[in-house]
């Protein structure tokens, strides 16, 4: 009456794997005696035999076929596979109702169903396919979502992390104990702003938040982008789909981008402003030297008014020289090309010119200046004419920035085989800000009555190139505004290079020499002339030629001790003028004039047989030193 579970599993079960092993195809089990206990009014054992089937199907992948008399159940049958008939499912097909009541009825009851199976063989085979293809997709899109590049994790609707993928627990540098299960807050730079993401998210939006920034494990802050919408069943929100992705080293970049175009756009602020500044630097000159002129052509019966004249064009040539000069300086040394004419130098040497060079704007502005050097005699091996150039720089600046009758100090001192220098001033002084930044290109101090006197806001910039150049360092001190400022130079003594020999300790310097013969070449007549004029007025004697053929057939002819050659001749420039006179065999000391001044120019100019480049405009009394005896041909 109740179907025997072991018997069944005894019986049967050895059945069904025989066949599986066999390899012959799928497995096709009829139940025929379901429908016999059924028709024989055993419900209850016919639903216990079909369990027991049922169960077998768990250990077992085989097609099960029975026949059920429909009137022996109710249409919402408990049975298994009875619902599934009634419903169409699992390939089981429904059948017509008979009622077989001997062996032959039975017999033609599986007869009928065995012609059925073929075609639900068919129909079962491709949906258990379909059902392998299911789970083979399933399976590849979880390996897919574990895997993918991207991070991705799941927040229930109180924040909690539910999941998250290799790539989203790699970016955060967490295990996935130390993550899932945690809020999401708990990751959150600003908490709140995850708290207000879930929840938007829970009302159905899709967010895209470009901006958020999440805090590792190590304490490291990630800036990332966030896609994520929401899942939702019944209308009841489950989770987040969230997509992370890793922009620290782009956000990273943009903030150094904007860095840099800031810095560009300041640099490009300064240029426009120094230009102006240019132009208004070199017209003040202008002005007097074309007023001073104007005045000594009409008063030339005057000598007095001649001679202040004259000193007046001399102070603004200067000044216009200094300011190209300075131009140049800092071109030259920001492309490299500066080369310093180092050599032992007596600090005071050094100190004097400088205090020289500025003294007529530290007597202008009523200025009181104080020297403190070491007692001791110090030399120091550098280029002179660079280190007067930055102390110069720095008088000038603390003349200008300093109100009328104010307090410059200049001060030497020496420790070890280091020699520091400073210039201190009681005037404008200047912020933090500006102090950070003072050596910086085209950067100038406040706007003041002190600024009338001009500048560039190049003159720092050459100081710190020119120091650094001497393996030395510069720094400022203010203690802000109206509180005056101090700039500190150390310097390397450089001791070991000092010691200069007996020979050149002893020897005397040699007297300029007067009464040359030079020969001056310029197709500038202007300036040919004006030059011709200044050397004659020391006492030498002195030739012109306009171009460069004419200076070879006088050179040749005169052999003159100094040649002073223009290089931007017509027809033949000065370069090829020096070759063919060296080539003739003039000994002559040649010295190239020229207004480019790089180092480039000057090797030019060596290659081609100078013996000496200088830059426009001529110092006259600097051609002394030229002017000594030389053997002639």
């Amino acid at each position: 009456g109740r179907p025997d579970r072991q018997r069944f599993i005894a019986t049967v079960g050895p059945v069904i794997e025989r066949a599986e092993a066999s390899g012959n195809g799928d497995v096709r089990a009829f139940g025929e005696m379901v429908a016999v206990l059924a028709e024989a009014g055993n419900r209850e054992g016919a639903l216990r035999l079909e369990a027991l089937w049922d169960d077998l199907g768990e250990a077992h992948d085989f097609l099960l076929v029975c026949a059920y008399p429909l009137h022996a159940f109710p249409r919402h049958s408990d049975g298994f596979f009875f619902s599934r008939v009634m419903d169409g499912h699992d390939g089981v097909l429904p059948t017509e109702e008979f009622a077989p009541s001997d062996a032959s009825s039975q017999l033609r009851m599986i007869a009928g169903l065995q012609q059925r199976a073929a075609a639900l063989d068919v129909a079962v085979t491709g949906r258990r396919e379909t059902e392998r293809t299911r789970r083979l997709r399933e399976t590849e899109l979880a390996d897919f979502l574990e895997n993918a590049a991207v991070g991705i994790h799941q927040v229930d609707a109180d924040g909690v992390v539910l999941w998250a993928n290799h790539a989203e627990l790699a970016l955060m540098g967490s295990a996935r104990e130390e993550y899932v299960g945690r809020r999401i807050t708990d990751f959150y730079v600003d908490p709140s702003r995850a708290e207000d993401f879930i929840r938007r998210l829970c009302t159905g939006e899709a967010l895209d938040d470009e901006h958020a920034q999440l805090r590792c494990k190590d304490g490291t802050i990630k800036h990332v982008t966030i896609h994520s919408n929401g899942y939702f069943e019944d209308g009841k929100f489950l989770y987040t789909r969230c997509f992370t992705r890793d922009v620290t080293d782009r956000v990273r970049l943009e903030e150094e981008l904007r860095a840099k175009v800031a810095q560009l756009r300041e640099l490009d602020r300064r240029k426009d402003e120094f230009l102006a500044m240019l132009g208004h630097e070199l017209r003040n000159p202008l002005a007097p030297v074309t007023t001073a002129i104007q005045l000594a052509l009409l008063r030339q019966d005057d000598p007095g008014k001649v001679q202040r004249s004259l000193e007046i064009i001399d102070r603004q040539v200067r000044t216009m020289t200094r300011l190209i000069d300075d131009l140049l300086d800092v071109s030259r040394i920001t492309r490299g090309t500066v080369e310093l004419r180092e050599e032992n130098v007596l600090l005071r040497t050094i100190v004097e010119a400088a205090v020289e060079t500025s003294r007529p704007l530290i007597d202008e502005r009523g200025h009181r200046l104080t020297v403190d050097l070491p007692a001791t005699p110090t030399r120091l091996f550098a280029d002179p004419a660079r280190i007067e150039q930055v102390l110069a720089n720095l008088l000038n600046n603390a003349a200008k920035y300093t109100e009328m009758g104010g307090q410059i100090h200049l001060a030497a001192r020496v420790e070890g085989e280091t020699l520091t220098l400073s210039v201190k001033d009681n005037g404008a002084g200047m912020p933090p800000e500006l102090s950070q930044r003072v050596f910086d290109l085209f950067v100038q101090g406040p706007d003041s009555p002190a600024r009338s006197h001009g500048g560039l806001g190049i003159g720092l910039t050459l100081v710190r190139r020119l120091v650094e150049l001497h393996e030395g360092t510069v720094s400022v001190a203010s203690d802000g505004p109206g509180k005056g400022s101090e700039f500190i130079i150390t310097l390397p003594l450089r001791t070991s290079r000092l010691h200069a020999t007996s020979a050149e300790a002893a020897a005397p310097a040699e007297d300029a020499m007067t009464g040359s013969l030079v020969l001056v070449v310029d197709d500038n007549r202007d300036a040919a002339d004006a030059l011709v004029e200044l050397l004659r007025e020391l006492g030498h004697s002195v030739r012109t030629a306009y171009d460069g053929l004419t200076a070879i057939e006088m050179a040749m002819k005169l052999r003159p001790q100094l040649v002073l050659l223009d290089i931007g001749l017509p027809e033949v420039d000065g370069y090829e003028v020096a070759r063919r006179l060296r080539q003739r065999g003039l000994q002559s000391t040649l010295v190239a004039l020229t207004g480019y001044g790089e180092a480039r120019h000057r090797r030019l100019a060596l290659d081609a047989g100078f013996d000496e480049h200088i830059t426009k405009p001529v110092d006259v009394l600097s051609l002394d030193r030229l002017l000594r005896p030389k053997p002639l041909n």
